[in-house]
Order: C-alpha cells, then structure tokens, then sequence
C-alpha cells in the first residue's frame, strides 16, 4: 500500500497462494501454504518472502495474522501515486511518486530465487533505481509481460515513458541459481510526448510482451505498440470519448485459450476501461 508520506506499506494478506517451488508444500497445520504463514519443507523452517521479520520458527496463529504490517519501505519521500510488483523478480517492486520520480525497490539479499521467496535470508528492501525523467505525478505503472522486461509509467502531462529493464534478467542459457541482478542499468528507450491530453489514469501491459494500453483525464484509450509506437507518437488503436469523464482504469485479459494457451496470437484478449460515469467498457483485442 502506497502512503501520503512516501512509504510502501507491506502486509500479510492470509490469501491461499501456490509459490514456485512450493511443490504442493503444506503449512504445519495441514493446509495449503499461505502467504505470511510459516511453512516446512525437509524437516527445515523456513519463512516466504512477507514473514522475514518473524523467522523464529513460532507457530502461533498470533504472529500470522492477515493485515499485519511486516515491512516499511521508502518513507520520507513525496507521496506515492502508482505500484507495480515485477513480474518474474521476487521482492522487487516500482512506485511511482507525486513529484515525478520512479523509485525501484528490491529485497534480493539471498543468491537464489528459491531462497528469494522462502526467506532463508533476512530481506532487507533498499532503493536500487531513481529515474527522474518526470516532473509530473506518476499516477500509471506496469512492467511488460510476461518477463517484465520494459518498464512503462505514465504522468499527469500526458507522456508515456518506457524503460528498458531487461538487464536485471537472467541471460539466456542462464540458470535460477544464477539469480537476478536488480542494480543493473535502467534505461529510457522510448517517450510518446503527447500519449494523451491530460493525464494518464492508468496502464496495463498486454501478455502478448508487444502492446501497452493506456487510458487518460481525456475520456480516451489507446493501444501503443511497444517498439516504435512510443518513439513516433502514433497509438495503434484509439477509442475516444469511451466514458463521460475521466477514464480511471483500464486492465486487459490474460486470453490464449482458444489457441492453446498462447496469448501472442491476441485470441480472446479483451481491454475494459472504467469511467467517471461509473460505467465500463470492454474492447476486443483480436485484430
């Protein structure tokens, strides 16, 4: 949870979740793994990634409580406008501040991804990127799916950003073990000055990794393509006047069932805008 005062607010959440690696690992008490509970696995306790505060092997039902705060990140900074968690990076999220500044935060003491979500190291979040191409609040964020390798923000003068974080990536051939490296360069690649004319609302990355949907104070969605589209300006699709208003949020399906699970082809991808007027839109994304 974002905060007025700059800080990131983590909390267990008490929700049923399949972890990679969990291999159908179950808490002591004999139920699916939950997030902030402590789980055994080889007769070892070990933590996952939202209890490492708490690693003293205590299974009392006290100490995992959904809603409790176990992490305080970034306070003292301008307010917090936009989350987004890293797709496939463990403990590595970005936020996006009032004042236009983007900060990347990551936890990635342990050498491992297994290590990453079961904590058997303490985890300590830090600062590893600041990008201050943005004088403006960063009310939009996402990474590219499915890998997060772009970055996309968007703020309130209309400009749509995108960064080139795919460096932080194992590289191919590599291994889990190999682990990731969250301090390597963050670069701007790509800026569509005039995305839209006011603010961006909110964005959503398409799981096909090539498109990018945005949705603006300008009553308009538009769909960018990730590569050039940016650079010359020019979305690939626009929808104006969706919504009376403001178009507040916009999200696109995850599709591909009907090609056997590959959502690349856009089968059954569909985007949904909601408006000011409290009514919603949905697209086809077939074409």
């Amino acid at each position: 949870m974002g905060c007025a005062n700059g800080a990131v607010v983590i909390c267990k959440t008490g929700i049923l979740a399949s972890r990679p690696g969990d291999n159908g690992i179950t808490s002591r008490s004999g139920n699916s793994a939950i997030v902030g509970d402590t789980i055994s696995a080889d007769d070892t306790v070990v933590m996952n990634i939202t209890s490492f505060h708490n690693n003293n092997n205590n299974d009392d039902d006290d100490n995992n409580l959904p809603g409790q705060i176990i992490a305080t990140v970034g306070g003292g900074h301008a307010c917090v406008m936009s989350l987004a968690w890293h797709p496939t990076i463990p403990n590595t999220f970005v936020v996006g501040r009032k004042d236009g500044i983007i900060d990347i935060y990551s936890a990635q003491n342990a050498t491992t991804s297994e290590e990453y979500y079961y904590g058997r190291e303490e985890l300590n979040f830090r600062r590893v990127h600041r990008l201050v191409h943005s004088s403006f609040p960063i009310r939009a964020l996402s990474y590219s799916m499915p890998d997060g390798e772009l970055l996309f923000a968007g703020d309130d003068d209309g400009k749509l950003y995108s960064y080139d974080a795919s460096m932080a990536l194992p590289t191919s051939g590599s291994t889990s073990s190999d682990g990731f490296n969250v301090a390597s360069p963050v670069k701007l690649v790509g800026c569509a000055l005039a995305a839209h004319k006011g603010w961006i609302m909110d964005l959503t990355a398409f799981p096909d990794g090539n498109r990018v949907a945005t949705c603006g104070s300008d009553r308009s969605v538009r769909v960018w393509d990730c590569g050039m589209g940016l650079a010359s300006g020019t979305p690939i699709h626009s929808f104006d006047g969706v919504n009376e208003g403001l178009v507040w949020g916009v999200d696109c399906s995850g599709g591909g069932a009907a090609s056997g699970g590959n959502s690349s082809s856009g089968a059954r991808l569909k985007l949904i805008c909601s408006g000011n007027d409290g009514s919603m839109q949905v697209f086809s994304c077939s074409e």
